[in-house]
């Protein structure tokens, strides 16, 4: 099955519209690539090449290495068509190699992504925005404990509580959450770094 262009192309919006009302599902069009139906294939690479590629740009790449991991990435979907454990997370699926094929090529060039780059997004791209959600929530939910709670709290809590009200919430002293804090951040990098590897 070919691939498409590595970087994705525009589109009219009322077009996509109509296309997206009549679209087969992401477990039908996977069904039918393992049948071989390069249209299907098209499609699917049409639906999330630029979710792909969005990502790869969002984890520090050019556009050149971007486009490199877009292609790398449909590549890695052919190659594992028959092995895919849940259709329906395809797209969560396409996230997590774009990231680690991203992060692989960040590592040659020997430089590092700071925690701020992907808590805090810089653009109001969806797809970013999607992507940063999907990799600090599974971070998160892998931390788990007192870490998880403090971080919620301090960073995604709408209130905007207070450090005195988070210590009373976690049965610690005040002085305690900042050193905290800091630990539970490191942490969070720590298993986002191996997520990605």
């Amino acid at each position: 099955m070919p691939l498409r262009p590595a970087e994705p192309g525009g589109s009219g919006r009322g077009r996509g519209i109509r296309r997206a009302l009549a679209a087969p599902s992401d477990t039908e069009l996977l069904q039918r690539c393992r049948a071989s139906d390069a249209a299907a294939w098209d499609l699917l690479v049409e639906r999330y090449e630029r979710l792909v590629f969005s990502v790869a740009l969002r984890n520090g790449l050019s556009r050149e290495d971007a486009a490199d991991v877009t292609q790398t990435t449909f590549v890695a979907l052919i190659d594992s068509l028959h092995r895919l454990e849940d259709d329906q997370r395809l797209a969560s699926w396409l996230m997590t190699v774009a990231r680690r094929q991203a992060w692989r090529v960040r590592s040659t060039s020997r430089r590092d992504v700071p925690l701020e780059t992907l808590v805090e997004p810089a653009t109001e791209d969806p797809y970013e925005l999607w992507d940063t959600q999907t990799v600090v929530h599974d971070a998160l939910a892998t931390l788990g404990g007192t870490c998880r709670e403090l971080l919620l709290a301090l960073y995604f809590d709408p209130a905007e509580p207070s450090y005195a009200d988070i210590a009373t919430r976690l049965g610690r002293s005040v002085g305690g959450i900042g050193p905290l804090r800091g630990r539970c951040l490191e942490r969070l990098r720590t298993l986002m770094t191996e997520n990605l590897a």
